[in-house]
């Protein structure tokens, strides 16, 4: 191959074929990159801001599973939990399950229908507001405790027959949460229901034009009744009580028993025909339906027990029965607690206060403030023995009076029948049915000690069909005596009752924090949307 000579010509028409080549790529025009560099900004921006707004939501989103995220702008702060029930539910360190009986969307439509078991007349929805107040609180305990699970359940659905089958022994009811924690091979559960739940009283509007009166609902007491069945079903210490039957000719404390046994109770008999001894081992014992005296040793072997070597921290519970006879010496030693023991039967003179056609067969009505009663109704109860207080307050000792009867009640002799009509002869009055003596002190170490010694006027409250009827609290009673008796409740939490009221939603909101909602969504923000709009647009304009 021969080598080619270019001449200068041709070499210069080569360099220029090659500048004609290299300028075949127009580069743009600067004012133009200029304006692709602002519009690319925007556009990264754009999205930027978009992807952003997204991530937040989907933040948002997964935080509010986990805590909560809500603000309350209540005055009362009535739409939140309370602090002392957060710092003790977000330290419970065992499984706890909450059962909803009832659909999670259904539950504020249906429950006002449910509600006419209890008498509540709701035809007009008043009280959706609680009832959607309660889903709230509910799914705001696994926020702060994913220990705690919520689980809704269709009530008309195939499945909630395993429930059924479950706790066979529970009257179960639209809206009720089974509260459950499973330990060491067991259950231990408590049923929160809808008189649990709702503050109610006697609505008597309609008694003068129609004579009957309704009951309505006054306030929400979910985080009280929820809060304190967690902290009993956590709780793994078992109570153990005993039950002196040796001085009862009729065994009536069988159901009441099976009850503690089913609460986790350890639950002994002790049928010796003289008491000689009370294991300190027992948290409470039981004396139900004595119907033979107690000697002097065996009251002060009680006496022992109780004081406990001065320690305390024991209870005693006394169930009556009418047709027992006078037990002087028993009866003594429960006036020296301030409980005074009358003869006789109970008769209601007043038919509104009595089932027809037997006066001995009443209500009895609680009368204190105390939490033992927090949400319970009327019990109903017949052979009632004469219960009063002997003392208000004397040395270490206070008295106080959980249920009575009407002022219309005489203490009839006993063996009066539903017929008898001498009840005019006697005296009229209010009569206890469940009362307390407690006892307090300090210790050396200025803790605070006490006994519970408590009795209920009547064996119905524990033996009777009457104790299943959901209408009346008998059961609820006699299980709440029993809590009471063994200091179940002194467990070092305090519990804040809080009752969410009418004025608790809107009306509640106070004039601050709403001027502070105007003025940030309906001026500041607007304001600051306005002055983003110019400062973009003049930037723009001018760049």
């Amino acid at each position: 191959m021969q080598d080619k000579n270019f001449t200068n010509s041709e070499i210069l028409n080569g360099e220029e074929i090659k500048e004609k080549r290299k300028f075949n790529f127009k580069l743009p025009d600067f004012k133009n990159k200029a304006v692709f560099k602002r519009g690319g900004y925007a556009i990264v921006i754009t999205a930027v801001v978009l992807i952003g707004i997204i991530a937040f939501n989907i933040l948002l989103s997964a935080l509010s599973n986990r805590f909560m995220l809500v603000y309350d702008m209540t005055a009362d702060k009535v739409n939140s939990i309370s602090e002392d029930n957060i710092k003790f539910i977000k330290n419970i360190d065992k499984e706890v399950k909450l059962t909803v009986c009832a659909k999670q969307e259904e539950y504020s439509n249906y429950m006002g229908y449910y509600a006419q078991e209890y008498n509540v007349n709701d035809n007009s929805g008043a009280y959706t507001d609680y009832y959607e107040q309660t889903m709230s609180l509910i799914e705001k305990y696994n926020n702060y405790n994913s220990k705690i699970k919520v689980e809704f359940n269709d009530t008309q659905d195939s499945s909630f027959s395993e429930i059924l089958s479950k706790y066979s022994n529970e009257e179960l009811h639209y809206g009720d949460i089974i509260v459950s924690c499973e330990f060491d091979g067991a259950e231990r559960y408590k049923i929160v229901g809808y008189q649990d739940i709702y503050k109610l009283y006697e609505d008597t509007s309609m008694q003068q034009y129609y004579g009957y009166t309704t009951v309505a609902v006054e306030g929400n007491n979910i985080e009280t009744a929820l809060t304190s069945a967690i902290a009993y079903v956590v709780n793994d210490e078992q109570k153990k009580v005993a039950f002196l039957t040796g001085h009862s000719k009729e065994d009536f404390s069988a159901s009441y028993r099976e009850l503690l046994e089913t609460n986790n109770y350890i639950v002994d008999v002790i049928d010796d025909t003289i008491v000689n001894e009370i294991s300190n081992e027992y948290d409470a014992i039981f004396l139900v339906a004595p119907n033979r005296d107690f000697i002097e040793d065996e009251l002060k072997c009680i006496t022992d027990y109780l004081d406990n070597g001065e320690k305390y921290g024991k209870g005693f519970v006394f169930v009556a029965d009418a047709t027992a006879p006078y037990l002087d010496n028993f009866y003594g030693f429960l006036e020296e607690w301030g409980i005074e023991v009358g003869d006789g039967v109970l008769f209601e003179t007043d038919s509104n206060y009595h089932l027809e056609g037997k006066p001995t067969l009443m209500g009895t009505f609680p009368t204190s403030d105390d939490d033992i009663i927090n949400g319970m109704n009327y019990c109903i109860t017949s052979s009632n023995t004469p219960l009063s207080p002997a003392f208000n307050e004397e040395g270490d000792k206070k008295v106080t009076t959980f249920y009575t009867t009407s002022p219309s009640v005489v203490a009839a002799p006993k063996g009066t029948s539903n017929s008898w009509n001498g009840a005019d002869e006697y005296e009229k009055g209010s009569y206890a049915s469940v009362i307390q003596s407690q006892r307090s002190a300090y210790d050396s170490n200025s803790n605070l000690i006490k006994n519970n010694v408590i009795a209920l006027s009547s064996v119905d409250f524990i033996s009777s069909d009457l104790a299943e009827y959901e209408q009346t609290s008998n059961k609820n009673m006699s299980f709440a005596v029993a809590e009471r008796a063994v200091l179940a409740e002194d467990t070092g939490i305090s519990f804040v009752t809080k009752t969410i009221t009418e004025e608790s939603f809107a009306a509640s909101v106070t004039e601050t924090a709403a001027d502070t909602v105007r003025w940030i969504f309906m001026i500041l923000l607007p304001i600051a949307c306005i002055v983003t709009g110019i400062v973009v647009y003049i930037r723009r304009r001018n760049a």
